[in-house]
């Protein structure tokens, strides 16, 4: 049995939330309200995975309710994960540290996504999700929007990472996305984006996916992508790119 990830994650507070966002959080927290079996077989499951801080819980959320602002987001998440725990999670938080998302859309209908935090402590623990879920697809979020985004230690971490995960027997058939999230969006920005094009793409060499890509058994399951995950929406068309390339490379990648 797992309970699904914003149950504990998603307690509204009426912190500064609009009536939708909030009425929206407090949906989710009354699904989820009761321990319930996650049906895993008739849907994909995605794990966003990457080094801490990079942007993959707000990018779950931004997905989950796009009317959620990403100050206020940042707020709710940090005030839980500083607050007492009474049911269990991270010691000393109420947040359990891992969400987990279901999302019914086109082009891959109903799929999963397990935002799982990218410390060290729970680095060890990535094994354990993807051994014992069926993987459709790996998500690896890379800060390219902080102030700390050019800290070399943390990019040839993230490669390691990527490397090792890349090579796990489990997810051997798995899409693998390398995603960039950027400070800007295309359509509010587009200067700015031109501007960090040839910065993205030497991120991308650093991080080894033009050798990845070129690679037998991953060519044709790995591919990068660049985009905002405070300004993301289920219908934005770079999400619906993603989707459509997860699906094409799960029925092509044989399992």
């Amino acid at each position: 049995v797992l309970s699904r990830g914003a149950t504990h994650a998603l307690r509204c507070r009426g912190h500064g939330f609009d009536q939708g966002t909030s009425a929206a959080i407090q949906d989710i927290s009354r699904r989820d309200s009761t321990i319930q079996v996650v049906q895993l077989d008739d849907m994909h499951q995605i794990l966003l995975l990457g080094p801490e801080g990079s942007g993959k819980t707000t990018l779950l959320y931004k997905l989950k309710i796009p009317s959620w602002r990403a100050t206020d987001m940042a707020r709710e998440l940090a005030y839980l994960k500083e607050s007492p725990s009474h049911n269990g999670g991270v010691a000393g938080s109420r947040d359990p540290a891992y969400h987990y998302e279901e999302f019914s859309s086109q082009p891959l209908q109903n799929y999963g996504i397990w935002d799982i935090p990218g410390n060290e402590t729970f680095q060890r623990m990535w094994p354990m999700f993807y051994r014992f879920v069926r993987v459709s697809a790996v998500i690896f979020v890379i800060d390219n929007f902080s102030s700390v985004r050019d800290n070399m230690d943390r990019i040839f971490q993230a490669r390691e990472l990527l490397h090792t995960l890349l090579n796990e027997d489990e997810l051997r058939c798995a899409a693998f996305v390398v995603l960039l999230n950027v400070g800007w969006s295309e359509e509010e920005d587009p200067q700015q984006a031109l501007q960090e094009h040839d910065r993205e793409q030497a991120l991308f060499e650093v991080l080894g996916l033009p050798e990845i890509k070129n690679e037998e058994p991953h060519k044709k399951r790995v591919l990068g992508a660049t985009l905002n995950c405070a300004t993301i929406a289920p219908d934005h068309p770079k999400w619906q790119a993603i989707l459509r390339d997860i699906k094409l490379i799960h029925n092509m990648v044989p399992s």
